[in-house]
């Protein structure tokens, strides 16, 4: 494997430790405040859907996030093949999709008065969704890489 790809690897295998750790961050901050998310939900339809979007969209970007990881450590020593190749492709374009998942949900939350652990992992699911941007890139980058043998 040319030495290029492995660097680049390097450098997104990085990039995702730091988003896994904004994401790891995030959840237990979450979770703090799941027991009265619980009770509201026993109430209400839309306390309920926010409770589970909230999940899904902080655990889509933590399995994503490591899924990247685990694969740019492989891509440090191995994936010349034609799976390889595609296996970038196919990171590349669940980075992007978790990234506009993620925003779609996130966007428009704003910070609670009182809730500042809330309040962090609103900002921690941000720097993680800025991150999985520049993963998406950085992923697009070796498929690049790949297909013209780099």
């Amino acid at each position: 494997m040319p030495l290029f790809s492995t660097i680049f690897a390097l450098a997104i295998a990085a990039g995702s430790l730091y988003a896994l750790y904004y994401s790891a961050q995030s959840i237990p901050k979450l979770r703090r405040y799941e027991a009265e998310a619980e009770k509201a939900a026993e109430w209400s339809n839309v306390a309920e859907k926010r409770l589970w979007d909230t999940r899904y969209t902080v655990g889509a970007g933590f399995a994503v996030t490591l899924l990247s990881l685990v694969s740019s450590c492989y891509y440090t020593v191995f994936t010349t093949s034609t799976y390889g190749i595609l296996w970038a492709a196919l990171l590349a374009a669940a980075e992007y999709s978790v990234v506009r998942y993620m925003n779609s949900f996130w966007s428009d939350k704003r910070n609670v008065p009182l809730m500042d652990d809330y309040n962090d992992a609103i900002s921690h699911t941000t720097a993680v969704t800025g991150l999985s941007e520049v993963l998406a890139f950085g992923w697009a980058g070796m498929f690049a890489l790949k297909t013209f043998g780099y």
